[in-house]
């Protein structure tokens, strides 16, 4: 792989391939890792380096309306890996529903099926290094019974896991993997502006700016634009691309993820089962994941929901545990910096309950937190596999439920070019118009209510869930999911591009992103995302 830093080229000049493919992160760098030995010259084109340079990161900010809201410099980063270099590693495949058309949602199917993505969740799951394609918590986990919850309930599908990438950062698969591939060439610091088209629909080259001052010019028989939700978007609406219907930058969806109500389990021995990170027969880290049942969402016409039992609120030092307070305290520090963990719904955090309270816990719970640093220090900095995150066993019993909702795509919820403010090379940045609407609230409030009452009638645990009221005014924003905003589908109508991620009315564009979902569901999106470019590289492969 013969890599080209931007910075060093003056004045104009001109880059040809095959095939370029715009943005290194998960899903554009497994476009380029299935076709690497398809006999394609392949230039892949980022804006950043190998590490993160601040003055490249300018153009990823929204205008100030939307940098008010969510800082969108600060869920996103331009560098080699792409969003990879920021990622948890939580995987797990959209469910079938998802995939099909759910007429009470409004919501059509996919053009693609839940059957003919198995495949290629497959060998997503390799190149993620997930372990086994087992997504069930026996067989999956040693010595871990199938149900969660004891006795069973069939409102309540508790057999399900996340499992946890290492995670797998693609800045390192670059160059463990292509280093040596004399038809890949890497061109670094190089901002794409915009695509320019011919005649027919094709387009013939892609125009790029550098840090130096150089502009430059990159052509190919064939394009695939990865450059993450936003900023995919943000290229084609400046490039007049695909946009004949008006559907480039609508239906945005996020995650809404909230910690929400009071959950007190029936029998504290299963809280290890029910909070604690576990390692896999394989070695991969995996946590329990619950579910709304397939049978009732279908019936009751919910939305996709993933739920996972969490540690009490950190901010309320009643709970008297060390970690928790000295979490809290370092969020609300967090607050004062601007930082993306400064905003939308991590903005709580700036209210602390009896910050003497926590200070008290601290002193108390030193010999305590001394351990855990050295058992994270070990999870989490030194094993290959990353420990996700900590979790706490409640002393009291207590606990919240955490959610990871699907929203419902609107035409209403759109990013466009702003009318205003431009960044360094002179492109409009990007206005955000998004919200989380009171139908989809009331849906999520809806499963919370099922939720509890499968509690209940297994005996398992009694929660209660957080008011409809409570629940309409929570912060729910969160900007790192971007999906929605270049939708695939059947009609031009109503998508950007069609089943083989082609935007329409082009013939040799292609978008390789998670902007293309028609729909959110409850799991991160990387997963799918990088089982979308893998099925995109087998088309490129095999089309004319």
């Amino acid at each position: 792989m013969t890599v080209i830093d931007g910075r060093k080229l003056t004045g104009a000049a001109e880059l040809r391939a095959d095939l370029v493919v715009i943005g290194t992160g998960p899903a554009g760098a497994s476009v380029v890792r299935e076709l690497a030995d398809a006999g394609l010259d392949i230039l892949m084109v980022d804006a950043g380096g190998f590490t993160v340079d601040a003055d490249m990161q300018d153009s990823l900010r929204g205008d100030d309306f939307s940098e008010r809201t969510e800082p969108l410099a600060k869920v996103r980063q331009k560098r080699v890996g792409g969003a990879s270099m920021q990622w948890g590693g939580r995987t797990a495949p959209f469910n079938a529903i998802d995939f099909e058309a759910r007429p009470g949602l409004g919501l059509k199917a996919w053009p693609v099926s839940r059957e003919d993505m198995e495949p290629y969740y497959r060998r997503a799951g390799q190149r993620l290094d997930v372990g086994r394609f087992e997504w069930t918590a026996n067989p999956a986990i040693p010595g871990e019974r199938a149900h969660l919850l004891s006795p069973a309930s069939d409102t309540v599908a508790d057999e399900g896991v996340w499992r946890y990438s290492p995670p797998t950062r693609f800045a390192e698969v670059y160059r463990r993997e292509l280093d040596a591939l004399p038809n890949i060439r890497l061109l670094t610091h190089a901002n794409v502006l915009r695509l320019v088209e011919g005649e027919e629909g094709r387009v013939v080259h892609a125009e790029a700016a550098t840090p130096s001052g150089a502009r430059l010019r990159l052509r190919a028989e064939r394009f695939v634009l990865a450059a993450g939700g936003l900023e995919s978007t943000r290229i084609l609406l400046h490039s007049g691309i695909g946009n004949e219907h008006d559907q480039v930058g609508r239906n945005y969806m996020i995650h809404p993820i909230a910690e929400v109500g009071t959950l007190t389990l029936k029998d504290p021995r299963s809280a290890d089962a029910a909070t604690a990170y576990v390692r896999t027969h394989d070695g991969a880290w995996a946590r329990r994941l619950l579910q709304v049942s397939e049978e009732v969402k279908r019936r009751e016409g919910l939305l996709n929901m993933g739920f996972a039992i969490w540690y009490e609120e950190p901010r309320d030092p009643s709970h008297r545990d060390p970690l928790l307070s000295a979490f809290a305290l370092a969020r609300k520090a967090l607050t004062y910096t601007g930082e993306f963990k400064a905003t939308g719904m991590h903005r709580r955090y700036a209210e602390l309950r009896d910050p003497k309270g926590h200070v008290r816990n601290l002193v108390l719970g030193a010999p305590a937190l001394a351990g855990f640093a050295l058992e994270w220090a070990r999870d989490r900095w030194i094993s290959r596999r990353t420990l996700p995150a900590f979790t706490r066993r409640s002393k009291r019993g207590r606990y919240r439920l955490r959610f990871d909702a699907e929203q419902l795509p609107s035409p209403e919820n759109r990013v466009r070019l702003s009318a205003t403010e431009k960044d360094a090379y002179g492109v409009p940045r990007l206005r955000v118009e998004h919200s989380v609407s009171a139908e989809d609230r009331a849906n999520y409030h809806r499963s919370l209510e099922i939720m509890a009452q499968g509690f209940a009638e297994s005996g398992w645990a009694s929660y209660v869930p957080p008011s409809l009221e409570e629940l309409l005014e929570a912060e729910l924003v969160d900007g790192t999911h971007q999906m929605g905003l270049l939708r695939m589908g059947s009609d031009p109508a109503e998508s950007v591009v069609d089943a083989d991620l082609k935007v329409w009315g082009t013939q040799n564009l292609y978008v390789s992103s998670t902007a293309v979902f028609p729909s959110s569901s409850h799991a991160g999106p990387t997963m799918t995302a990088v089982a979308l470019s893998i099925r995109l590289a087998d088309h490129l492969r095999t089309a004319s």
